[in-house]
């Protein structure tokens, strides 16, 4: 894959290997029964990276799982003991696997329902979210939030989607 950035009024192609690996955790029948296209999970992962000049041999795993399993980790990790839609947990040494994305396909699934999108809609985007978190980004102040925000939605323009995440801190 190669993508073309403007450095110094230049356009130059830049190829980059990015390695997106999917996974599901844990196994349910739950999760054979929904279509989510993990080729364009790897595609949204992979154009962020692109986006923010990530290592090109950056990898991430991303994980689709349950509320349950994400209501788990965000009690043990955050404290707060309800299911999200989407955890992020960087690698702690530096070198090129950035880290892991868990989604709860329950709780996009909802959300699309509510918002009139498609579920991998969701999932890209959730996936989006959780890789810029693995790359330093944060919205815990309106400042951080509103970076990581346009970001966000330059990214997901860039891949046809027309939706946003909500306007509130979260």
């Amino acid at each position: 894959r190669q993508r073309q950035m403007c450095i110094r009024d230049r356009i130059i192609t830049v190829a980059y290997s990015y390695h997106i690996s999917t996974r599901i955790y844990p196994s349910s029948e739950f999760h054979a029964s929904i279509p989510v296209n993990r080729a364009k999970l790897c595609f949204a992962a992979k154009e962020t990276l692109a986006n923010r000049a990530a290592n090109p041999d950056s990898e991430i795993c991303i994980v689709l799982s349950t509320d349950s399993y994400l209501n788990e980790l965000n009690n043990r990790y955050s404290g707060v003991n309800a299911p999200t839609d989407v955890l992020s947990f960087p690698a702690t040494d530096n070198n090129k696997y950035l880290g892991d994305i868990i989604l709860s396909t329950q709780y996009a699934i909802r959300t699309a329902n509510k918002e009139g999108h498609s579920v991998n809609e969701e999932l890209q985007l959730l996936t989006v979210h959780g890789t810029l978190h693995l790359l330093g980004y944060d919205h815990r102040t309106p400042d951080e939030q509103k970076i990581m925000w346009d970001i966000q939605g330059k990214i997901l323009s860039n891949l046809d989607i027309e939706i946003s995440y909500p306007i509130a801190n979260t």
